[in-house]
């Protein structure tokens, strides 16, 4: 009992705190937060108690009221669940109790499933199944014989599954109880799911719910889960529209009967289905409802997966922070519960993220972090992924070698789990190796590979990712099954609408015909790509009006939800308010009748009790200063590169976007994007640390070059972008020569170097900072396109030209 007290009063001060380090000026609240760990520790205290007590008189009770206790321990404490209803057993065989010995049983073979002893679990459901037909309980007898066939399909034999349920189906239909007909109907379809018919699988549970009717909430909830099965068995079959429909009236339901935990999971697995169908404003909706509700409950996987699936969103609709921001609490989350294979999934997301914003370095770390994981503690398929995607930034990198070696793992990952069409991807990954090292025979066995495994899975999309390269191969080599190939690309895409890939199959048949000669078909070709280009362009916008509307969309609930818990904490704040005057003015007549008993011993309480006060009050304000200072010290760490200490990506849209609320076209303002010309060289010639400190004296000599309020940022690699506000065109062109000048005549560890610049002015109309950043970026491409170790300024005629 003591430790339990003294457990339980530790987390109550580290709540306490928490509590204070967040709200440090109202001190006011210490005397309330004094009463409350003063209550909670009396009351479970005598919660300890109380428990005990009860323990000591399981001797006493009953076979029925020992049962009853049993129960009690189902979800909890299994083994002492068994030992009570063994007890039970015993005593209720002893006094000719036929009802609880059948009852007991069926309790065991729960409890005895429940901690994987399927043998145990097995015989004591069929002894209460027997006991119960032998005293004409006939519901409870089919109920007890469907839990045997379930325990036989948690041991995976499915086919003794399929011998014994259709008896006990008609067993029941006989009798003619609805809930026994429902369950043995839906164990029928478990079995079916498991064997992998899922049409028959929704089938059996579509018929089961014709008997799931009565109003009571088991029945209700049962009939939520069969509906959340049938979207399981829509899912495996692929069709996306019938799975949220499920799904709905699952969420029904169970926001009926309030079953929030429930509740919480089915929005979070909507969110997925409705992000599949690119539906990303309804997928955001019921993201961030369930996490809403998961923060008012206890379940940190489900919390885990709904924050994860909210990341997802947010990088589908381009706003990376916010999916980083959702993506790493549910990273946390999983960190908190040792949870290794939440852990491997949140890596991988936020690799891809990384990925996206082109911060390959970061993206690496998180894949490798996934990769570094117990392997046997990861799911197979988050390994292989996390090397595929290594494998990709590899290739990027030209690094095609350990590209080739990650991929082959992956590959074979896949193909020992039988995943067909992952194995396909992998196989043209490896044709693109292979491609790129100029090995076209290694190069057309894999894209073949990958067409055979695409075809088996009749995945239309892979199939034309694998043949269109395929054909490209063959252009040179065999024009004619190259154009038999791509015409074949061709019908398969305009079958599904796939407009990338239609146009891609145009250009290379127009490629295959000019082989031939065939100008004639060449030029029809090079029409059709023509207007299928300004399709496609059409699209794009259509598809980045989706995005904004979903990206407004978000930032309105994120306002709301954020009017909502300012409205909470001032509701919570007066309450404590008006709570602490209370007891203030409780604690001052009781100082006041101290005073009056004028009692030595009552002074020296109080005394002791002042010094307390005044120590708690100390700690509390030296523990405040401390985390503001870990929190200034987080944010320059959040804001900062750590190897140049210039500031970061983030850091930089950050000031952009202060700045461009207020600015105009009539002001002052440029950035300039700078790139190391042929670094890569430097890092493969003298190794990567050599490279690391050329990178940081550049830095060095960036942030010499430029005034003290402008702003030197770490853009990416071995990019860096300068902000010089306050700035004319003419002016950041002198300062930005100034510098290319320096880099060109300095030698850094005696290497010579020399940078390419992109200058940009918002003189020239740009609206947002990633239109001014896009402007520095050509600018840039032009230095490098001119032989680089130039200075451009962006303007008009650059995008006349390079049109």
């Amino acid at each position: 009992m003591d430790l339990f007290c003294t457990k339980h009063l530790h987390l109550i001060w580290l709540e306490l705190r928490q509590l204070v380090s967040r709200l440090p000026k109202l001190t006011y609240l210490i005397p309330y937060c004094l009463i409350i760990l003063a209550s909670s520790l009396t009351h479970n205290i005598s919660y300890a108690v109380v428990n005990e007590q009860s323990q000591a008189g399981y001797e006493n009770l009953s076979p029925k009221k020992l049962l009853k206790q049993a129960e009690t321990f189902r979800f909890i404490d299994q083994q002492k669940g068994i030992k009570l209803a063994n007890k039970a057993l015993q005593q209720a065989d002893t006094n000719g109790e036929a009802l609880i010995c059948a009852d007991a049983h069926n309790l065991l073979g729960d409890l005895n499933r429940r901690v994987k002893d399927t043998n145990q679990s097995k015989y004591h459901f069929l002894q209460a199944a027997d006991i119960y037909q032998s005293i004409d309980a006939e519901e409870q007898q089919i109920l007890a014989a469907v839990d045997y066939i379930h325990t036989l399909s948690v041991e995976g034999l499915h086919y003794q599954v399929e011998d014994k349920i259709n008896d006990t189906i008609s067993l029941a239909k006989k009798y003619g109880h609805p809930y026994p007909i429902a369950m043995a109907l839906i164990v029928k379809g478990r079995s079916q799911y498991k064997l992998k018919r899922y049409e028959a699988s929704i089938e059996q549970y579509s018929e089961a719910l014709h008997y799931l009717t009565e109003p009571e909430y088991k029945i209700q909830k049962e009939r939520a889960e069969t509906f959340t099965k049938i979207a399981e068995s829509y899912k495996r079959l692929k069709a996306r529209t019938l799975i949220g429909t499920a799904y709905k009236s699952a969420l029904d339901i169970y926001t009926k009967i309030q079953d929030r935990k429930s509740m919480a999971r089915t929005l979070n697995a909507l969110s997925e289905v409705e992000r599949n169908l690119k539906n990303y404003k309804v997928a955001l909706d019921y993201s961030l409802k369930s996490i809403e509700i998961q923060r008012t409950i206890n379940d940190p996987i489900g919390l885990a997966k709904a924050l994860s699936g909210a990341g997802i969103v947010y990088r589908f609709i381009g706003l990376y922070e916010k999916s980083l921001s959702f993506m790493y609490q549910s990273h946390l989350v999983y960190k908190q519960l040792n949870h290794t294979k939440g852990l491997a999934k949140t890596s991988n997301q936020m690799g891809l993220i990384y990925t996206r914003l082109h911060e390959y370095e970061l993206a690496k770390s998180f894949y490798n972090l996934t990769i570094n994981l117990p392997e046997d503690q990861v799911e197979t398929k988050t390994l292989a992924s996390a090397l595929r995607e290594l494998a990709v930034i590899d290739i990027e990198s030209e690094e095609y070698e350990a590209a080739k070696q990650k991929i082959l793992r992956a590959h074979k990952i896949y193909q020992k789990q039988g995943e067909e069409l992952y194995e396909s991807i992998t196989a043209r990954i490896i044709g693109d190796i292979f491609h790129a090292q100029h090995d076209d025979e290694a190069a057309i066995i894999f894209y073949k590979r990958s067409l055979t495994l695409a075809s088996r899975t009749k995945d239309t999309i892979y199939q034309l990712k694998a043949q269109i390269p395929l054909a490209e191969m063959l252009i040179d080599k065999d024009p004619k099954q190259a154009i038999d190939l791509l015409k074949s690309s061709l019908t398969l895409a305009t079958t599904i609408n796939s407009t990338p890939h239609m146009l891609y199959a145009y250009q290379e048949l127009k490629e295959a015909e000019k082989a031939l000669h065939n100008y004639k078909a060449a030029l029809s070709y090079a029409e059709e790509e023509l207007a299928l280009s300004k399709v496609i362009e059409k699209q794009k916008n259509d598809e980045s009006l989706t995005l904004v509307k979903a990206k407004l969309y978000s930032h309105k609930k994120e306002r709301e939800l954020a009017s909502l818990k300012e409205k909470a904490q001032r509701d919570a704040l007066e309450l404590a308010k008006k709570t602490s005057e209370v007891a203030l003015s409780e604690q001052a007549q009781k100082i006041a009748e101290l005073e009056l008993t004028k009692n030595k011993y009552a002074n020296t309480t109080l005394t002791a009790l002042l010094i307390i006060c005044l120590l708690t009050v100390l700690f509390i304000y030296r523990r405040f200063n401390d985390s503001r200072k870990l929190n200034k010290k987080l944010d320059q760490l959040a804001t900062r590169d750590p190897l140049t200490n210039c500031y970061n990506r983030r850091a930089l849209f950050n000031f952009m976007n202060e700045a461009f609320e207020t600015l105009t076209t009539d002001d002052q303002y440029c950035i300039v994007i700078v790139d190391i010309d042929h670094f890569k060289k430097v890092n493969d010639t003298h190794g990567h640390n050599i490279g690391d400190k050329v990178l940081c004296d550049i830095a060095e000599v960036l942030k010499a070059g430029i005034r003290k309020d402008d702003i030197t940022v770490r853009y990416g690699g071995e990019e860096f972008c300068l902000i010089l506000a306050g700035t004319k065109a003419e002016q950041a062109m002198r300062v930005v020569e100034k510098i290319r000048k320096k880099i060109e005549l300095t030698a850094f560890n005696d290497i010579y170097v020399t940078c390419s610049f992109g200058v940009a002015s918002i003189q020239f109309n740009a609206t947002t900072p990633s239109e001014l950043i896009h402007q520095a970026d050509v600018a840039l491409y032009k230095s490098k396109s001119s032989g680089r170790n130039k200075v451009t300024l962006w303007s008009p005629k650059i995008v006349a030209q390079n049109s």
